[in-house]
């Protein structure tokens, strides 16, 4: 991972995150202005079909999931909930997309309110590959490679290094990979377009 500053308290990573989305819509080409502090959103961006209002959330780095075995590192966000205590929910007015920042990479994702569950975890794209639901399909592909070309359990297990059980799993027919639907925060990542074509039918709507 890139080397970063630590912050510290909340208020300062917070404010970091917003001045770091701030700058990545202003090169986009976008106008964009810090909202009041009493607001439910932190930024005002202006596409020129719509104003957006943007709702930041930041971490400073990785933590541990509890979702996931083996590798477990995610960017945990709880997005939907403010407040000091979280007590209270963003209601679908008062927010139309939230931005997701990781200070370590410098990394912002975008996701539209419509989209966002309540919390989100990320994977972390330097750790591509080695998730354990990855690492098995990659397992799983290669078991049916070797299964294809006749050769035995024992033979598998010696190639792989697979248990005994692991490669039965992987040869019989019903069975079926999990995949995870967690995102890694390179795939949030949004060119212009994405924040002008997913929300233009909103400007037209009301002619």
């Amino acid at each position: 991972m890139s080397d970063y500053i630590r912050l510290g308290d909340k208020f300062t990573i917070g404010k970091a995150g917003e001045h770091l989305t701030c700058f990545d819509l202003i090169k986009k080409g976008f106008l964009v202005s810090m909202a009041a502090e009493t607001l439910p959103y932190d930024l005002l961006l202006d596409t020129g079909y719509k104003i957006l209002k943007i709702q930041v959330k930041t971490t400073e780095q990785p933590k541990t999931s509890n979702q996931w075995r083996g590798i477990n590192e995610a960017y945990i966000f709880s997005v939907k909930r403010k407040g000091s205590n979280g007590s209270k929910k963003y209601k679908n007015n008062e927010v139309d997309i939230f931005a997701v920042v990781c200070l370590d990479t410098m990394q912002i994702g975008y996701i539209k309110n419509s989209e966002m569950p309540t919390t989100i975890n990320i994977r972390v794209d330097n750790l591509k590959g080695l998730y354990h639901d990855e690492k098995g399909l990659k397992n799983c592909n290669l078991v049916k490679e070797l299964k294809n070309k006749n050769k035995t359990i024992k033979e598998i297990e010696s190639i792989t290094g697979l248990k005994e059980t692991s490669v039965r799993n992987y040869f019989s027919d019903e069975y079926k990979h999990f995949k995870t639907k967690a995102p890694y925060m390179s795939e949030l990542q949004k060119e212009k377009e994405w924040f002008i074509n997913e929300f233009i039918s909103w400007s037209f709507s009301k002619f």
